[in-house]
């Protein structure tokens, strides 16, 4: 018996019209099993296609002509038939191994008794000619024209215009069935206005060469209007005749073009706030920034949410999303129609505004200011934020939006670090320095990268025995050109880069090898920054500097101030409690200089309190620091913490510290930061040559 796959015998196979039809249609098809996936009839153009022998078929799938990644989503649209009475496009396998992109349509029939799919598949690289080769068959083209999912109609413009074809998908889109338009004409189904449309577009596809494509806007029988893409095209005569048959090709695109408007309105706008976003501002800005001139200026503001992190944290994210949008509602209403504002992501938004004589740039961004002073609502509890500003102006300080919105931005910064809650107006400094800022952070890099850091060591002595302590170890970065370079100039920079964290743990591996090698009773502080703290990596860099490098926990001495604290709590306690089970000394840095001392040494139980300079240093006058000292004394012997003074400078000082019963100190008077090899003469050399003459009042301590 023939193979019904290729080869199948029409008389002894049921459906034979449709398998004559089917078999010789240009278009590549096969009829499924939507139980099994098996075939069980494939046309030729499929066979052609595809590149498999007729007797593959038999047992084969359809999921077998797929490549792995589609085969899920196969079976999910067998099972929901998503890919019935639709178009779905899929990537398909040929029989050499090859991809590519094809659009199926699914109809569910009956196939030799029992329940199947038709598949019937464009090849989307010949799809022309696939259109093309259905016009001209027109014969084939009858017996599966309802299977389509797009409207397809031929007109007789011999007799007016008339339908001789009108398939169902066209009866949907317009809202007749194709009983009702069969052998009328446009005139008896449409508005006059629309039949003259209709006619102007056949003129155009008989005057032209070869397929004309539109795209309008009709209203459906209900009145509801559609967007419809039509391909129109003269079918071609016999030889020696005039073409009288007009073929076209509708697709109701009215949902497509409805997602692609809001797909462009969601790429142009914030979900969150529905305010314009960066991609939409900018290309706002750039029209507005060249238009402006001297007398009638653009202002840019760069508006930040002051400390927004701490509501996300304490409040949660819905209140700070609340909070968000009432900021923009605020925004939007100062700015009225003349302005336009946006949300650039996070916490930032950007206003544009044209001023003139009456309106200052100053002006306005002290009512944003006054404007967002006022308590905001969330969810029934009243919260003041505040924001800071950077203020750009074109044409003054730039007239394309990439150098207004970089000025603007820079001014933000200079508002930030001015305090924040005020606006800064750009000032050709700023970039100066954010090109300061960007050379050092290249430098630090390759500072880091070549080793050009060093620690310097600052003896810590014990004012009960005149015994040395141990020594805080200080970061310097010998500069190729600059020399040394102290923490003060770069640290901000590591810290505002995060470069502060690989830089760290440099010092903590540093400190601790030095460390290692002193007498068993010296131990060795290391500074922590708050960026340190935000890094889940801490404890384990801790670990691993000290078991690298031998030292015992409990002489590794960790300083930190009351900022980690600040910055996140629920992080940072429970981490400097597993530091501290681990055996590291913790202390507490800048002690008095915070905003609440007291309730973080409840909270935790320090070893060291480092009193702050500032307050050393009118103690032999001052009451007041006098009274600070005694208190100190008092707070580290009721949480039985050791205390340390730093920034001693004169035997005033130390006599003073010593007298009222202060553990530990520090400072210029004991000795200078230096380097490694001065610490280690310190300790074995019984204190001379460090680096002072005569010797500093620590080398006199320990040679008494």
């Amino acid at each position: 018996m023939a193979s019904p796959y290729r080869d199948a015998d029409p008389a002894k196979a049921p459906n034979d019209d449709f398998r004559s039809l089917f078999k010789t249609h240009p278009s590549p098809m096969w009829v499924y099993d939507p139980v099994t996936l098996h075939f069980l009839i494939v046309n030729d153009a499929a066979i052609d296609l595809y590149g498999y022998a007729p007797g593959d078929y038999p047992g084969m799938t359809v999921l077998d002509i797929r490549p792995q990644r589609e085969r899920q989503r196969m079976l999910d649209a067998v099972q929901k038939r998503s890919d019935v009475e639709r178009a779905e496009r899929w990537t398909h396998l040929k029989a050499s191994g090859e991809t590519f992109e094809v659009l199926t349509y699914g109809r569910e029939v009956r196939f030799d008794g029992r329940d199947a799919i038709l598949a019937i598949v464009q090849d989307r690289t010949e799809v022309n000619a696939a259109r093309q080769q259905m016009s001209e068959a027109r014969s084939l083209l009858d017996s599966i024209v309802d299977n389509l999912p797009v409207g397809v109609f031929v007109k007789d413009m011999a007799e007016g215009g008339r339908y001789v074809l009108y398939n169902e998908a066209c009866g949907a889109i317009v809202g007749r069935p194709p009983a009702e338009v069969l052998g009328q004409t446009d005139r008896a189904l449409f508005s006059d206005r629309q039949t003259a449309l209709f006619r102007e577009q056949d003129d155009r596809a008989f005057a032209a060469a070869g397929t004309i494509t539109l795209e309008e806007r009709m209203q459906d029988m209900n009145g509801v209007e559609r967007v419809l893409r039509t391909a129109k095209k003269a079918l071609p005569a016999p030889e020696g005749r005039t073409p009288r048959y007009l073929l076209g090709i509708s697709q109701d695109v009215t949902e497509e073009r409805s997602v692609e408007t809001r797909l462009a309105y969601m790429a142009m706008h914030d979900a969150l706030t529905g305010l314009p976003n960066r991609a939409f501002f900018a290309d706002y800005l750039q029209r507005a920034a060249a238009a402006a001139t001297d007398e009638h200026p653009v202002a840019l503001f760069y508006l930040d949410v002051d400390h927004f992190k701490h509501i996300n944290d304490s409040k949660g994210h819905a209140a700070g999303d609340a909070l968000l949008r009432q900021v923009a509602a605020r925004l939007l209403r100062l700015a009225g129609e003349d302005g336009l504002v946006a949300r650039l992501g996070g916490d930032e938004f950007a206003l544009s505004l044209q001023l003139g004589p009456d309106r200052q740039a100053q002006d306005f961004a002290r009512s944003l200011l006054e404007t967002l002073s006022v308590p905001f609502d969330l969810d029934g509890a009243r919260e003041h934020v505040t924001c800071s500003i950077g203020i750009a102006l074109a044409p003054l300080h730039a007239s394309d939006d990439d150098a207004l919105m970089r000025d603007a931005d820079l001014a933000l910064y200079a508002a930030k670090e001015s305090g924040r809650s005020t606006f800064c107006v750009y000032q050709p400094e700023m970039r100066l320095e954010a090109e300061r800022r960007h050379l050092l952070t290249a430098e630090l890099r390759d500072a880091l990268a070549k080793n050009q850091f060093e620690l310097f060591y600052q003896p810590i002595m014990q004012l009960a025995d005149n015994t040395l302590s141990g020594f805080e170890a200080l970061i310097r970065w010998r500069h190729p050109q600059r020399g040394l370079v102290a923490p003060l100039e770069f640290i901000p920079i590591a810290e505002e880069t995060g470069l502060i964290v690989p830089i760290g743990e440099w010092v903590l591996r540093e400190a601790c090898r030095a460390a290692a090698s002193w007498p068993p009773h010296l131990k060795i502080a290391v500074n922590l920054s708050v960026c340190q703290f935000r890094h889940t990596s801490l404890l384990s860099s801790v670990v691993s500097a000290l078991d690298e490098k031998g030292l015992q926990p409990h002489r590794l001495e960790i300083e930190i101030t009351e900022s980690v604290f600040l910055a996140d709590v629920e992080q940072s306690l429970p981490l400097l409690k597993a530091l501290k089970e681990l055996g590291v000394r913790i202390a507490i840095d800048d002690f008095g200089t915070g905003y609440s001392s007291f309730s973080y040494l409840r909270a935790f139980a320090f070893d060291k309190i480092k009193l702050d300079r500032s307050f050393v240093a009118g103690i032999e006058t001052d009451p007041g620091n006098l009274a600070i000292v005694r208190a100190v004394v008092g707070i580290g012997s009721g949480f039985n913490a050791t205390t340390l003074a730093e920034g001693i400078e004169t035997e005033g000082q130390l006599q003073k510290l010593r007298d009222e019963g202060f553990g530990e100190v520090q400072g210029y008077l004991l000795g200078k930061p230096q380097p490694l090899s001065y610490a280690e003469a310190l300790i074995y050399g019984g204190g001379q040559g460090w680096g002072d003459a005569p010797a500093t009042a620590g080398e006199r301590m320990l040679a008494v």
